[in-house]
C-alpha cells in the first residue's frame, strides 16, 4: 500500500465526514450510469441495510428493479436507518435513433417523479466519447437539442444531471469520430443545453487526470458543477494515452494518479457532497460481497481522514 505524505490514523467513518463529503455505497448496474463496486445488488432493502451496517451514508438507486416496498415505505426505511438516497440511472437513451430517444422520455420521468418523492434529486448520466455515425458537430448539436427537450422534466421533479466525461483515449483510439471527453466539452454541452443549475459532472478523479486537466481547471470551474465524485487509483506503466479505462486500484494504492491534489482542490471548492469509490478491479469483483464492501469502506476512511485533516488547517495550499 503507498504511503502518502498524510499519516492516516483509524477513525470512523461516521466520526469524520459529517465535516467533509459523505460516503455512498454503489452496488447497482455499472451500464445503468452509476457505476459500482464490481457488485450488483437487485434488492434495495439489502441494498440498504448493507450501506448501514458498514457506516455509509448514502446509496444509489436502481429505480428499474422491481421493489416489494412503497414509496412511502422506502421513505421510512432511508430515514430509519440515516440513509441518503444520492443518485438514479439516467435512462434517456441519449445517443440512440430519434424513436429510441423519445420513447425512452417518458419511462424517464416516470423514474423523475419517483426519485423526487424518494427525495433523490441527481441522476447520472455517461458520455460516450465517441461516434461512429456523427461527427462532433452533428453529435455536439443533435445531444444539446435532446437535453433542451428532457429540460422541462428536470424542472418539474427537481432533478440534476451528473454527467461523466471519459478521459483516456482506449475507448476512442479506432473510432471514427471522438465527442466530448473533457471538462470544458461537458460545460459547453451544459451552456448549450440551457442546462446551468440543472446539469454538472459525475466528477471522476481517473478521468479528471487522464483527460489532461489539473488543478487549475477545478479552481476555475464554479462549484455548482461537481455534483459526485468517484475515487481510485490508476495503473503504474502508462501515460495518459495509453491507461486502461477499466482497469483500476483503489484510491492511495499506487499513487499514479493525483488523489491528494484532486481532493484538496474540491475541498478548497466547498464541495461537501457525495463521494464514491469506482475501482473497476476483477480482484475485489471475485470477492466475497461483504469482503468487498469492508475493503471499499476502509478505503473511503482513509481519503475521508485525509480530507477531514484540511478541514482542521486554517490554511489550504494545493
Amino acid at each position: 500500500m503507498l504511503r502518502t505524505g498524510f499519516d492516516f490514523q483509524p477513525s470512523s467513518i461516521e466520526l469524520i465526514s459529517g465535516v467533509v463529503m459523505y460516503p455512498i455505497l454503489n452496488l447497482t448496474d455499472p451500464w445503468g450510469h452509476c457505476g459500482n463496486i464490481g457488485h450488483i445488488v437487485k434488492d434495495f432493502q439489502k441494498i440498504c441495510h448493507l450501506a448501514h451496517k458498514y457506516q455509509f451514508e448514502g446509496i444509489n438507486l436502481d429505480l428499474s428493479i422491481p421493489n416489494q416496498l412503497s414509496t412511502s415505505e422506502c421513505k421510512n426505511l432511508l430515514s430509519q436507518l440515516n440513509l441518503k438516497p444520492v443518485s438514479f440511472s439516467f435512462l434517456v437513451k441519449l445517443f440512440d435513433s430519434q424513436k429510441e430517444f423519445e420513447e425512452s422520455l417518458s419511462e424517464f420521468e416516470l423514474q423523475a417523479k419517483q426519485a423526487n418523492e424518494l427525495g433523490c434529486h441527481l441522476t447520472l448520466c455517461y458520455l460516450l466519447p465517441f461516434s461512429n455515425d456523427l461527427n462532433f458537430n452533428d453529435r455536439f448539436i443533435q445531444t444539446s437539442n435532446r437535453l433542451r427537450e428532457i429540460k422541462p422534466i428536470l424542472e418539474k421533479y427537481d432533478i440534476k444531471i451528473g454527467f461523466e466525461f471519459i478521459g483516456p483515449t482506449e475507448t476512442r483510439r479506432s473510432t471514427k469520430y471522438d465527442f466530448i471527453h473533457t471538462i470544458d466539452g461537458t460545460r459547453a454541452l451544459i451552456a448549450s443545453a440551457g442546462l446551468y443549475g440543472y446539469g454538472g459532472l459525475k466528477f471522476d478523479v481517473h478521468h479528471w487526470q487522464n483527460s489532461g486537466a489539473d488543478v487549475l481547471d477545478i479552481q476555475h470551474m464554479d462549484s455548482e458543477y461537481i455534483l459526485y465524485v468517484e475515487l481510485n487509483d490508476g495503473l503504474p506503466g502508462y501515460d495518459i494515452f495509453t491507461i486502461p479505462e477499466f482497469e483500476r486500484e483503489l484510491p492511495f494504492t499506487t499513487g499514479v494518479t493525483k488523489i491528494e491534489a484532486f481532493l484538496k482542490a474540491l475541498y478548497k471548492k466547498n464541495y461537501r457532497g457525495p463521494i464514491a469509490i469506482e475501482p473497476w478491479n476483477k480482484k475485489i469483483k471475485n470477492m466475497p460481497l461483504e469482503t468487498a464492501i469492508q475493503l471499499v469502506r476502509d478505503s473511503l476512511e482513509k481519503s475521508l481522514s485525509f480530507i477531514s485533516e484540511l478541514a482542521r488547517e486554517s490554511e489550504i495550499k494545493i
